[in-house]
This record gives C-alpha cells, sequence and structure tokens, in this order.
C-alpha cells in the first residue's frame, strides 16, 4: 500500500511530469474545467437548528483539469478542484495520476481516482440528470482516493479492481489511514444507437484500522446540515456489495442502484446498513444519450435552441441498526434544459421523508435546488 507521505508526493510528481511534457510537445497538452454554481432552498428537514426556510448559494465546484497524453501509451491527469459558500472557500487536489494504456490485458493507474464502486459514483458530476448524487452513493461509496487500479473497457463489458488508502487530507483519521480492496464489473448485452441494456455488480472490502465510523449525508442537498447520521463508533472491517442496472430506449432511460454494507465494530456488534435508488429521465426533443465503454458521452442538442430533459428519482437511505440512526427518503422532480454541448440549467424540487433518529423535533419540510452549469 502507499504511505501517506508518498501518497501526498505525487501531485509533485505529475506536475513536474506536465511541464517537461509542455516543453517538449505543447500540442498534447489538453486543457478543460468545469463551473458549478448552486442555489438551495431548503426547510426544516434539512436546517440544523430546525429553522422554518433557508437560502443558500454556493460555488458548488470550480475545477481547472490538464491532460497531456504521452507517446508510447502514457497518460497523466491533474484535477484541481475549488468551492465556495457562505462559510467560505477551499482549494484541493482532484484526480491526479499516471496511466498506462498499451497493455493488452488493462490499462494501470497510478494516483488519486475514484475507485470502481457504483454506477453513480463514476459518473462525472457534470453528467449526472440530477443535481446530486442520491444518498446511496453519497453515503456508502468514497471519494477521490491514492492507489493502484486495473481497468478494461469495451463496447459489451467493463471491470476494474484497485487497491486504495483513504485521502485522508482533513485529518479525520487518529490511526493508520483505511485501506481498500474494490471492483467492478458490468455487462451490456444490448447496446446500440436506440438502445442500451447495462448490468452490473461491485464490490469492497475495507479496512477500517479502528478509526471512527459514522455515516453523515446531507440528503441530497449540499448546503444543508447532515441530517441522516448512523451510529459512531470504532470500526474494524467494511463490507460493502452494490448492484446496478440501466436501460436506455432512445431518448427514455431508467437507472437503478442498491447498495448493503456490513461494518464491523472494533470492540462490539456488526452494523447493517442498505439503500437504494431509482431514477427515470426523458429528454423531450428527441435527443439519445450515447453510450460508450460503460459511460455516457456528452449530451448534444438536435436544435440551436437546446434541449429539455424530465427527470424523477426517489431514493432510500436505511442507517439505522440496533435501534440507533435513521431511516430516510427522498423523492425528487427535476428539469434540465440543455445549451449546446457546455451549458446546462437544472432545476429539482425535493420531498423528503426520515423516522428513527433526527436532528431536531421537527424533521419536515421540502427543499428546491437550481444549477447553472458551464463546461470549457
Amino acid at each position: 500500500m502507499i504511505s501517506r507521505c508518498a501518497a501526498r508526493a505525487w501531485p509533485l510528481l505529475v506536475l513536474l511530469l506536465l511541464s517537461n511534457a509542455v516543453l517538449a510537445e505543447k500540442q498534447r497538452l489538453k486543457i478543460s474545467g468545469q463551473v458549478l454554481l448552486d442555489a438551495d432552498y431548503y426547510e426544516s428537514f434539512w436546517s440544523k437548528n430546525g429553522d422554518n426556510s433557508n437560502t443558500e448559494g454556493e460555488l458548488r465546484n470550480g475545477r481547472i483539469q490538464l491532460d497531456y497524453d504521452f507517446p508510447k501509451g502514457w497518460e497523466v491527469k491533474l484535477q484541481l478542484d475549488s468551492d465556495l459558500d457562505s462559510e467560505g472557500g477551499d482549494v484541493e487536489l482532484g484526480s491526479a495520476y499516471i496511466r498506462y494504456t498499451r497493455w493488452d490485458v488493462a490499462d494501470i493507474t497510478l494516483g488519486k481516482m475514484k475507485e470502481p464502486l457504483g454506477l453513480e459514483r463514476n459518473t462525472r458530476s457534470a453528467k449526472l440528470q440530477t443535481i446530486e448524487g442520491s444518498m446511496m452513493s453519497t453515503a456508502f461509496t468514497p471519494g477521490k482516493n491514492w492507489g493502484l487500479r486495473l481497468n478494461s473497457a469495451n463496447k459489451h463489458r467493463t471491470w476494474a479492481l484497485a487497491l486504495a488508502v483513504e485521502d485522508d487530507e482533513d485529518d479525520d483519521y487518529d490511526e493508520d489511514d483505511p485501506t481498500a480492496i474494490t471492483g467492478r464489473y458490468t455487462l451490456s448485452p444490448i447496446n446500440n444507437n436506440a438502445q442500451t441494456l447495462q448490468l452490473g455488480l461491485s464490490a469492497s472490502w475495507r479496512d477500517w484500522n479502528k478509526n471512527t465510523f459514522q455515516i453523515r449525508d446531507r440528503a441530497e442537498v449540499n448546503s444543508a446540515d447532515r441530517v441522516v447520521r448512523s451510529a459512531e463508533f470504532l470500526a474494524d472491517t467494511q463490507t460493502l456489495l452494490g448492484l446496478e442496472g440501466l436501460w436506455r430506449y432512445k431518448s427514455l432511460q431508467l437507472q437503478a442502484e442498491y447498495m448493503a454494507t456490513r461494518v464491523e465494530e472494533a470492540e462490539g456488534p456488526d452494523w447493517d446498513y442498505d439503500g437504494y435508488y431509482v431514477t427515470a429521465s426523458y429528454l423531450l426533443t428527441g435527443e439519445q444519450r450515447e453510450f460508450k465503454k460503460g459511460k455516457f458521452r456528452r449530451l448534444k442538442p438536435l436544435a440551436n435552441s437546446g434541449a429539455w430533459e424530465l427527470v424523477a428519482r426517489y431514493s432510500y437511505l436505511d442507517v439505522r441498526d440496533h435501534s440507533l440512526g435513521s431511516k430516510a427518503s427522498v423523492t425528487t422532480l427535476g428539469v434540465n434544459y440543455y445549451y449546446k454541448r457546455h451549458t446546462k440549467v437544472m432545476l429539482a424540487y425535493l420531498h423528503p421523508d426520515i423516522s428513527g433518529s433526527v436532528r431536531h423535533a421537527n424533521p419536515d419540510g421540502d427543499a428546491v435546488s437550481a444549477r447553472l452549469q458551464f463546461l470549457f
């Protein structure tokens, strides 16, 4: 496994390689990025103090990305992500890795990246039909971590296997950083211009090294409080299993995932949690998403006037066991407008429900979220 010091040295190595590469051959360098501007209105369910209403605006994500394509199958990626809200701003390292693509068996990636766990988590945020990922994804799947990954993809199947070390940038862990072995396999028996069917399986084993474990989720409103919470305890190991399915027929798309996890307490019982979501979307203006090697490509409107999409999602998260923790659901209805390939406007209405342990005496109310998205 990669030590913390070695892991934090990777960005410097990537920058050095990029600098040499740019001097040598500028045409191989690609600079891109995104700006996600969000606004949320939410009622007491999402409020830390049970306030009747809250309105928050934020720079959800500002990203600069550098990609360099070396000769002979070597690639480098470096991302810098920033955010800004009423409590301040932050800049952090996103993906930062070196990849080799000329091995017949699989691509080899070394650095900081997503683990191959789940369909929604492994879809770029700018390509999601919803403003935020489901509670299941944000509660159970990790962010970007340091490690080694092997993966291969073609038109009808993908597989990936990763060894990872949790990125403890915020110094959350008192003991050694948690480590993980994570894998994902998908099969697409149907994948043509008119229709796509993909089924997938993910699994992860995580050694928590007796660090503190607790699920705290914002219930799909990023500027809100972490209102859905599990018990808090010192964890030994965690196993996680995920099932996924996706079906697209022309402009209609259905997508669903289920995940279940068991966490072994260091000196106590096992804790069992699970969750799922179902998402349906329909492009009113006749566009069809292009699906390639297990991922959707960026949507291109058919007309200069843009494309319109309707979205509905039901998500459920159960982090209650041994009479501690919450069960919550969120129903989302949304509309998206795509202008050319680079601009998207999103609006969503969210209705929640919660039982079990709650943050305050009035866990009620709805939310409205909006996003303005630019890609370059």
